[in-house]
């Protein structure tokens, strides 16, 4: 596996995959202004890139109800189907609340673009709307990292974001699958999810729950897991000594996995355990260390 080569933007990166990039991604390349054409809302699909999993219906029914007073005032991006239909790149909510509100018709771009560009133009339209919660933005970051070899260090220079926030972001999926639910649908904040890393999934599980049935902040969570006693780890040092928890959570943060470091005062020595679900995971662990990665012989 060879070393990936640094983008520095993302007109680069598209271009990389063989379309040609100017302008905004939103509009007709370097066209001032886009041509709007008039759809039937049957002509068109839910993108293949599409990050949105979990739908807030308050949000759909207030975004239902203004559509049914104002009509579609922001047009959808779409690219061409082979079968004749149209992919949504941007607006699937702007589509799902049309739906809903009887609408035949809706106002589009066109964009005739490659993957590349469709899977980009759907998470940055998200994400500068802030309409993802933090685990769709999480699958949405690792879709875009594994279908195009994007290491975390790419992914940020593409979408203009920091290292750090890629990785606490990735660093959510490797929660519970329960957690990360209670997370997806605003029970929990992202903050209580990095506070439950690390924990083994039935504590990670006890303590969200708890923290849903007794609406805990972050900080209240914060003390109720230093005060756990995990009875599968090995006996540790009580309370763990305050600079090995903060070593601790930026490892996790930076390698955007889950890290235990384990230090016997008595002995004067310890370990790291950094935890992976597979080899290209651990490829990226790797090359935040500054590795080679797995395959890639010296």
């Amino acid at each position: 596996m060879s070393r990936r080569k640094s983008l520095k933007n993302l007109g680069d990166w598209i271009g990389a995959g063989g379309h040609s990039f100017e302008g905004s991604l939103l509009e007709n390349g370097g066209d001032s202004v886009a041509e709007i054409h008039i759809l039937d809302i049957d002509q068109l699909a839910a993108g293949r890139y599409q990050p949105r999993q979990w739908i807030d219906e308050n949000y759909l029914a207030e975004l239902e109800q203004s559509i049914r007073q104002f009509g579609v005032i922001e047009p959808l991006v779409v690219r061409p189907l082979a079968d004749g239909r149209y992919e949504i790149l941007a607006g699937h909510m702007r589509w799902r609340a049309a739906q809903q509100a009887g609408l035949s018709q809706a106002p589009v771009v066109v964009r005739d673009v490659d993957d590349r560009t469709a899977a980009v133009i759907a998470l940055v339209e998200n994400l500068l709307r802030r309409d993802l919660n933090p685990i769709e933005e999480g699958r949405a970051l690792r879709r875009l990292r594994e279908e195009f070899a994007l290491t975390q260090e790419q992914l940020a220079e593409l979408l203009g974001v920091s290292q750090t926030a890629i990785s606490r972001t990735l660093g959510l999926l490797h929660l519970d699958p329960t957690v990360q639910a209670h997370i997806e649908e605003g029970r929990l904040q992202a903050g209580h999810g990095k506070t439950l890393l690390g924990l083994t999934p039935e504590s990670q599980i006890r303590l969200a729950e708890q923290a849903v049935a007794q609406d805990w902040s972050v900080r209240e969570l914060e003390q109720r897991r230093a005060a756990l006693a995990d009875k599968s780890l090995p006996p540790m040092p009580s309370p763990r000594d305050s600079n090995l928890v903060r070593l601790e959570e930026r490892l996790q943060e930076w390698l955007a996995a889950p890290v235990r470091l384990r230090y016997d005062a008595h002995r004067g020595r310890g370990r790291i355990e950094i935890g992976f679900d597979s080899l290209d995971e651990c490829d990226g662990i790797l090359e935040r260390l500054g590795m080679r990665e797995v395959g890639n012989p010296p």
